[in-house]
């Protein structure tokens, strides 16, 4: 097996293909070598023109006799002549001849019937050298065909598999670039993930400090006194009842504040608090919501409208809800107080400070691993296509040379 690094595997193949194919490209050399002359031949005809013309031709033909001598020349001069024998380089020149050769006949076309009578031997050379070009061409042609595409000799795809050099090339950068941008990404990634780990360490020590204690117990004490009022305040389902009833104007309840039944439903405890000590707005409500209650102008089921009442009673006989309120109003006083002395110890200031760090760092830190992940899944696949690439190379390099090879591919990482 011959192994060969990839850098160094056209040089290699070329040489192989070019012992193999030699007599091929032995013959395409002459045939190139044989339209050469042609076109030099063509040159020199053109100088034929103007020796002959210059004695024999007025002074406005002379000087299109010399632009019609300088245009094909140019014409001519601008036909590349391989130097590598591949069947694209062929294909290309032989094409090449055709499109010049197009022009050259427009040019003669446009040029010869201005001094044609004095330039006669030489139309005739002209006419010779062109028709054995066309001849050398078209056997060319053929022989390409013959020989280059013909499934037997098959030396344009022998050719060909040198066109997927290009790809594996590029599959190699990619891998190297996504390579350095996934390092890159990990090392970000555990960048951040040790700040956020660092950040949460500040975020419990500060945690621990005396006030953020006090602060947690007497929030959880607003919690659940605020949860225990509302489940005391069983009767709001009538009170929807009562302003649904209201707002479509089927009843009517003198001096009754429908704005502050809409606040009360919105936000009861809030509604509470900002009332003096006896609530007696709410009280007032009360009253008129049992009033109605006990007129059933609210259709409401017996059970429930006897529950409701009920609970309106011991809201005036045992006054829980305003001693609650009262409490949640003092629990709020504390929390309020503690919270002006952690702001005034900078506590309050550094805590938000860590805790917008860690939201951002999080955030970041999420994206990080899209990116990561997302580089991943394309190392891999570039990984995988080179990999498919270099095996279908290899395989096609042993049927056309015979002989096994390895491709070696080395990364700068």
């Amino acid at each position: 097996m011959i192994e060969i690094d990839l850098e160094d595997f056209e040089d290699f193949y070329r040489d192989r293909i070019n012992t193999k194919y030699f007599k091929i490209k032995k013959k395409s050399k002459k045939f190139i070598y044989d339209i050469r002359t042609s076109l030099v031949d063509l040159k020199v005809c053109m100088d034929h023109f103007l020796e002959s013309g210059k004695d024999k031709v007025d002074e406005k033909s002379l000087r299109t006799l010399n632009y019609f001598s300088d245009r094909i020349k140019k014409e001519v001069e601008e036909i590349e002549i391989p130097e590598d024998i591949y069947y694209e380089n062929i294909n290309e020149f032989l094409n090449s001849i055709k499109k010049k050769f197009r022009n050259i006949t427009e040019i003669q076309r446009k040029a010869l019937p201005k001094f044609a009578k004095e330039v006669q031997p030489e139309i005739k050379e002209l006419a010779y050298i062109q028709r054995k070009l066309a001849q050398k061409q078209n056997t060319m042609e053929q022989f390409l065909r013959k020989r280059y595409t013909n499934p037997k000799s098959n030396v344009k795809n022998a050719e060909d598999l040198l066109k997927k050099l290009p790809k594996l090339f590029t599959l190699k950068d990619n891998i190297e670039k996504v390579k350095t941008e996934l390092d890159n990404f990990e090392e970000e990634y555990e960048q951040r993930k040790e700040d956020l780990e660092r950040l949460n360490i500040d975020l419990i020590e500060l945690e621990k400090n005396e006030l953020f204690k006090e602060l947690e117990v007497e929030k959880n004490k607003v919690f659940k006194l605020t949860i225990s009022i509302n489940d005391q305040l069983g009767f709001k389902k009538a009170l929807k009842k009562l302003k649904f009833e209201l707002e479509k104007e089927t009843i009517h309840v003198p001096n009754i504040n429908l704005n502050y039944i809409r606040d009360f439903l919105k936000n009861s405890i809030r509604v509470l608090i900002n009332e003096s000590r006896d609530l007696p707005k709410f009280s007032s409500l009360l009253v008129q919501l049992r009033h109605v209650l006990e007129e059933n102008k609210l259709n409401l089921k017996t059970e429930t409208k006897n529950k409701t009442i009920e609970q309106i009673n011991i809201f005036f006989d045992k006054k829980s809800i305003q001693n609650n309120i009262e409490h949640l109003k003092k629990l709020n006083e504390n929390v309020k107080s503690i919270e002006e002395k952690i702001k005034e110890a900078g506590l309050a200031q550094k805590l938000d400070d860590i805790k917008n760090q860690i939201s951002l760092n999080t955030t970041k830190l999420e994206h990080v691993n899209n990116d990561l992940n997302r580089k991943n899944k394309d190392y891999l696949r570039y990984l995988g296509n080179l990999k498919r690439e270099r095996e279908e190379l290899q395989t096609m390099t042993e049927k056309i040379i015979l002989e096994q090879v390895k491709v070696n591919i080395t990364f700068k990482f």
